[in-house]
Protein backbone atom coordinates (compact mmCIF):
# COMPACT_ATOMS: atom_id res chain seq x y z
CA UNK A 1 0.00 0.00 0.00
CA UNK A 2 2.46 2.54 0.92
CA UNK A 3 4.72 1.62 -2.22
CA UNK A 4 1.54 2.10 -4.63
CA UNK A 5 1.07 5.77 -2.41
CA UNK A 6 4.69 5.92 -3.08
CA UNK A 7 4.53 5.55 -7.55
CA UNK A 8 1.03 7.86 -7.07
CA UNK A 9 2.91 11.11 -5.27
CA UNK A 10 5.88 10.91 -7.65
CA UNK A 11 3.57 10.68 -11.08
CA UNK A 12 1.27 13.47 -9.72
CA UNK A 13 5.26 15.63 -8.86
CA UNK A 14 6.99 14.99 -11.91
CA UNK A 15 5.30 17.57 -14.31
CA UNK A 16 5.77 20.36 -11.77
CA UNK A 17 9.19 19.35 -11.56
CA UNK A 18 9.30 19.48 -15.11
CA UNK A 19 7.72 22.65 -15.57
CA UNK A 20 10.30 24.31 -12.66
CA UNK A 21 13.14 22.62 -14.60
CA UNK A 22 11.59 24.39 -17.69
CA UNK A 23 11.48 27.63 -16.48
CA UNK A 24 14.72 27.89 -14.82
CA UNK A 25 16.45 26.88 -17.80
CA UNK A 26 15.05 29.33 -20.02
CA UNK A 27 16.05 32.42 -17.33
CA UNK A 28 19.92 30.62 -17.23
CA UNK A 29 19.23 31.19 -21.02
CA UNK A 30 18.18 34.46 -20.83
CA UNK A 31 21.23 35.72 -18.49
CA UNK A 32 23.81 34.17 -21.31
CA UNK A 33 21.63 36.38 -24.22
CA UNK A 34 22.29 39.31 -21.91
CA UNK A 35 26.06 38.89 -21.09
CA UNK A 36 26.58 37.57 -24.63
CA UNK A 37 24.59 40.63 -27.19
CA UNK A 38 26.37 43.14 -24.55
CA UNK A 39 30.00 41.64 -25.20
CA UNK A 40 28.44 41.46 -29.16
CA UNK A 41 27.50 44.85 -29.07
CA UNK A 42 31.11 46.53 -27.57
CA UNK A 43 33.41 43.93 -29.74
CA UNK A 44 34.00 46.96 -31.77
CA UNK A 45 32.31 49.86 -29.96
CA UNK A 46 35.27 51.08 -27.39
CA UNK A 47 32.84 52.99 -25.61
CA UNK A 48 30.56 49.87 -24.57
CA UNK A 49 32.36 47.63 -22.15
CA UNK A 50 31.72 44.24 -21.74
CA UNK A 51 29.50 43.10 -18.62
CA UNK A 52 29.30 40.38 -16.32
CA UNK A 53 26.22 39.66 -14.92
CA UNK A 54 25.74 42.55 -12.65
CA UNK A 55 26.99 44.23 -14.97
CA UNK A 56 24.00 42.91 -17.76
CA UNK A 57 21.25 43.15 -14.77
CA UNK A 58 22.43 46.67 -14.00
CA UNK A 59 21.55 47.63 -17.16
CA UNK A 60 18.84 45.96 -17.75
CA UNK A 61 16.98 47.64 -14.76
CA UNK A 62 17.37 50.68 -16.81
CA UNK A 63 15.46 50.41 -19.68
CA UNK A 64 11.81 50.86 -20.55
CA UNK A 65 10.44 47.58 -18.69
CA UNK A 66 13.32 46.64 -17.48
CA UNK A 67 12.74 46.09 -13.78
CA UNK A 68 9.48 44.02 -14.88
CA UNK A 69 11.58 41.66 -17.30
CA UNK A 70 14.48 41.81 -14.49
CA UNK A 71 11.72 40.21 -11.77
CA UNK A 72 10.54 37.59 -13.71
CA UNK A 73 14.30 36.93 -14.73
CA UNK A 74 15.11 36.92 -10.90
CA UNK A 75 12.27 34.34 -10.04
CA UNK A 76 12.74 32.05 -13.02
CA UNK A 77 16.14 31.70 -11.54
CA UNK A 78 15.13 30.66 -8.35
CA UNK A 79 13.02 27.99 -10.29
CA UNK A 80 16.33 26.87 -11.47
CA UNK A 81 17.99 26.87 -8.32
CA UNK A 82 14.80 25.05 -6.98
CA UNK A 83 15.21 22.52 -9.67
CA UNK A 84 19.09 21.90 -8.71
CA UNK A 85 18.61 21.25 -5.05
CA UNK A 86 16.02 18.44 -6.58
CA UNK A 87 18.64 16.90 -8.33
CA UNK A 88 20.88 17.58 -5.91
CA UNK A 89 19.05 16.16 -2.77
CA UNK A 90 16.81 13.85 -4.37
CA UNK A 91 18.54 12.70 -7.20
CA UNK A 92 14.79 11.91 -8.84
CA UNK A 93 16.83 10.87 -12.15
CA UNK A 94 18.32 7.85 -10.96
CA UNK A 95 16.50 4.52 -10.48
CA UNK A 96 19.22 2.54 -9.35
CA UNK A 97 23.12 3.45 -7.95
CA UNK A 98 22.25 6.51 -6.49
CA UNK A 99 25.32 6.58 -4.15
CA UNK A 100 28.27 5.59 -6.81
CA UNK A 101 30.65 8.20 -6.85
CA UNK A 102 29.50 9.32 -10.42
CA UNK A 103 26.45 9.81 -9.02
CA UNK A 104 27.39 11.56 -5.92
CA UNK A 105 30.24 13.77 -7.98
CA UNK A 106 27.30 14.75 -9.98
CA UNK A 107 24.87 15.53 -7.05
CA UNK A 108 27.58 17.22 -5.98
CA UNK A 109 28.08 19.67 -9.05
CA UNK A 110 24.57 20.10 -9.12
CA UNK A 111 24.52 21.71 -5.37
CA UNK A 112 27.26 23.97 -6.38
CA UNK A 113 25.11 24.84 -9.28
CA UNK A 114 22.20 25.66 -6.93
CA UNK A 115 24.34 27.85 -4.62
CA UNK A 116 25.93 30.28 -7.88
CA UNK A 117 22.47 30.29 -9.24
CA UNK A 118 21.33 31.73 -6.07
CA UNK A 119 24.15 34.22 -5.98
CA UNK A 120 22.29 35.55 -9.44
CA UNK A 121 19.29 35.46 -7.49
CA UNK A 122 20.46 37.65 -4.93
CA UNK A 123 22.22 39.73 -7.56
CA UNK A 124 18.88 40.62 -9.44
CA UNK A 125 17.27 41.55 -6.04
CA UNK A 126 20.00 43.94 -5.09
CA UNK A 127 19.56 45.62 -8.59
CA UNK A 128 15.64 45.46 -8.48
CA UNK A 129 16.24 47.45 -4.38
CA UNK A 130 18.38 50.20 -6.52
CA UNK A 131 21.51 48.91 -4.59
CA UNK A 132 23.26 47.37 -7.45
CA UNK A 133 26.11 49.26 -9.76
CA UNK A 134 27.63 47.86 -12.94
CA UNK A 135 30.91 49.15 -12.20
CA UNK A 136 31.06 46.59 -9.50
CA UNK A 137 31.87 43.80 -12.12
CA UNK A 138 35.32 41.44 -10.73
CA UNK A 139 35.62 43.79 -7.52
CA UNK A 140 33.84 41.22 -4.99
CA UNK A 141 35.99 38.47 -6.70
CA UNK A 142 39.08 40.26 -6.21
CA UNK A 143 38.29 41.00 -2.83
CA UNK A 144 37.31 37.35 -2.13
CA UNK A 145 40.86 36.11 -3.60
CA UNK A 146 42.87 38.29 -2.00
CA UNK A 147 41.12 37.05 1.66
CA UNK A 148 41.64 33.21 0.37
CA UNK A 149 45.44 34.38 -0.22
CA UNK A 150 45.45 35.85 3.30
CA UNK A 151 44.64 31.89 4.91
CA UNK A 152 47.04 29.57 5.60
CA UNK A 153 47.33 27.80 2.35
CA UNK A 154 45.77 30.08 0.36
CA UNK A 155 47.53 30.19 -2.47
CA UNK A 156 47.33 26.21 -3.15
CA UNK A 157 43.47 27.52 -2.53
CA UNK A 158 42.80 29.60 -4.73
CA UNK A 159 45.40 27.74 -7.35
CA UNK A 160 43.02 24.66 -6.80
CA UNK A 161 39.95 26.64 -7.39
CA UNK A 162 41.24 28.24 -11.00
CA UNK A 163 42.93 24.45 -11.45
CA UNK A 164 38.99 23.08 -11.20
CA UNK A 165 37.57 26.00 -13.27
CA UNK A 166 40.26 25.43 -15.89
CA UNK A 167 39.23 21.67 -15.77
CA UNK A 168 35.45 22.88 -16.07
CA UNK A 169 36.99 24.52 -19.36
CA UNK A 170 37.86 21.92 -20.88
CA UNK A 171 34.93 19.71 -20.08
CA UNK A 172 33.03 22.44 -22.30
CA UNK A 173 35.13 21.69 -25.38
CA UNK A 174 34.43 18.14 -24.89
CA UNK A 175 30.96 18.56 -25.26
CA UNK A 176 31.52 20.60 -28.13
CA UNK A 177 33.12 18.17 -29.75
CA UNK A 178 30.16 15.70 -28.94
CA UNK A 179 26.99 17.70 -28.62
CA UNK A 180 25.42 14.70 -29.29
CA UNK A 181 25.83 13.27 -25.82
CA UNK A 182 23.33 16.00 -23.99
CA UNK A 183 21.56 13.09 -22.53
CA UNK A 184 19.23 15.78 -21.60
CA UNK A 185 17.70 17.26 -24.95
CA UNK A 186 15.93 14.33 -27.18
CA UNK A 187 15.89 15.72 -30.62
CA UNK A 188 15.47 12.61 -32.30
CA UNK A 189 11.72 13.72 -33.62
CA UNK A 190 12.95 17.24 -34.66
CA UNK A 191 13.40 19.32 -37.84
CA UNK A 192 15.61 21.84 -35.75
CA UNK A 193 18.03 18.97 -34.33
CA UNK A 194 21.15 20.15 -36.55
CA UNK A 195 20.73 23.80 -35.54
CA UNK A 196 20.62 22.91 -31.76
CA UNK A 197 23.22 20.95 -32.30
CA UNK A 198 24.82 23.84 -33.85
CA UNK A 199 23.67 26.33 -31.29
CA UNK A 200 25.20 23.84 -28.79
CA UNK A 201 28.51 23.44 -30.39
CA UNK A 202 29.79 27.19 -30.68
CA UNK A 203 27.75 27.83 -27.17
CA UNK A 204 30.11 25.03 -24.92
CA UNK A 205 33.08 26.53 -27.11
CA UNK A 206 31.99 29.89 -26.50
CA UNK A 207 31.88 28.58 -22.76
CA UNK A 208 35.45 26.86 -22.77
CA UNK A 209 37.38 30.04 -23.68
CA UNK A 210 35.73 32.09 -21.27
CA UNK A 211 35.90 30.05 -18.41
CA UNK A 212 39.11 29.05 -19.27
CA UNK A 213 40.45 32.67 -18.91
CA UNK A 214 38.85 32.90 -15.91
CA UNK A 215 40.41 29.73 -14.20
CA UNK A 216 43.61 30.70 -15.60
CA UNK A 217 43.51 34.06 -14.36
CA UNK A 218 43.22 32.54 -10.85
CA UNK A 219 45.63 29.90 -10.96
CA UNK A 220 48.40 33.22 -12.02
CA UNK A 221 47.08 35.67 -9.24
CA UNK A 222 47.95 32.35 -6.38
CA UNK A 223 50.97 31.99 -7.50
CA UNK A 224 52.08 35.05 -7.93
CA UNK A 225 50.23 36.12 -5.07
CA UNK A 226 48.47 39.20 -6.63
CA UNK A 227 44.85 39.25 -6.26
CA UNK A 228 44.47 41.77 -8.63
CA UNK A 229 45.43 39.72 -11.19
CA UNK A 230 42.03 37.89 -11.03
CA UNK A 231 38.66 38.87 -13.35
CA UNK A 232 35.02 38.50 -13.42
CA UNK A 233 33.39 37.32 -16.68
CA UNK A 234 33.83 41.15 -17.58
CA UNK A 235 37.31 41.57 -17.00
CA UNK A 236 38.06 38.05 -18.75
CA UNK A 237 35.95 39.36 -22.15
CA UNK A 238 37.69 42.94 -21.48
CA UNK A 239 41.11 40.75 -21.76
CA UNK A 240 39.92 39.13 -24.89
CA UNK A 241 38.67 42.75 -26.26
CA UNK A 242 42.44 43.72 -25.89
CA UNK A 243 44.27 40.93 -27.60
CA UNK A 244 45.83 41.65 -31.01
CA UNK A 245 42.42 41.32 -33.31
CA UNK A 246 40.47 41.55 -30.18
CA UNK A 247 37.31 42.74 -31.38
CA UNK A 248 36.92 39.40 -33.48
CA UNK A 249 37.89 37.32 -30.47
CA UNK A 250 35.32 38.98 -28.44
CA UNK A 251 32.94 39.00 -31.08
CA UNK A 252 33.24 34.97 -31.05
CA UNK A 253 32.60 34.44 -27.83
CA UNK A 254 30.15 36.38 -27.61
CA UNK A 255 28.57 35.03 -30.53
CA UNK A 256 28.68 31.39 -28.73
CA UNK A 257 27.38 32.88 -25.20
CA UNK A 258 24.70 34.10 -27.80
CA UNK A 259 24.59 30.70 -28.72
CA UNK A 260 24.34 28.74 -25.87
CA UNK A 261 21.26 31.04 -24.24
CA UNK A 262 19.55 29.91 -27.62
CA UNK A 263 20.36 26.46 -26.79
CA UNK A 264 18.86 26.36 -23.54
CA UNK A 265 16.05 27.83 -24.07
CA UNK A 266 15.59 25.28 -26.81
CA UNK A 267 16.66 22.60 -24.07
CA UNK A 268 13.50 23.75 -22.23
CA UNK A 269 11.17 22.30 -25.20
CA UNK A 270 13.20 19.38 -25.61
CA UNK A 271 14.86 18.47 -22.66
CA UNK A 272 14.42 15.06 -21.22
CA UNK A 273 13.48 14.15 -17.66
CA UNK A 274 13.01 10.97 -15.98
CA UNK A 275 11.97 10.90 -12.79
CA UNK A 276 11.59 8.17 -10.52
Amino acid sequence: MSGTTHVHQAHRAAPWLQWLARVGVVAEGMIYLLIGGLALAGAFDPTQHPSGSNGAMSKLVHVPSGRVVLALLALGLLAYVLWQLVLSVLDPECTKGRWRFRRIALRIAHLWSAALHCVLVGLAAWQLLGFGHAGNDGQAQKQLTAMALQLPGGRWLVGGIGAGIVVFALVQWVLALRPQRDTRMDLSDTPLRVPVLALLVLGYAARGALFGILGALLVYAAWRHQPNQTAGISGALQSLRDQPYGPWLLGAVATGLIAFGLAQIAKARYQRMRID
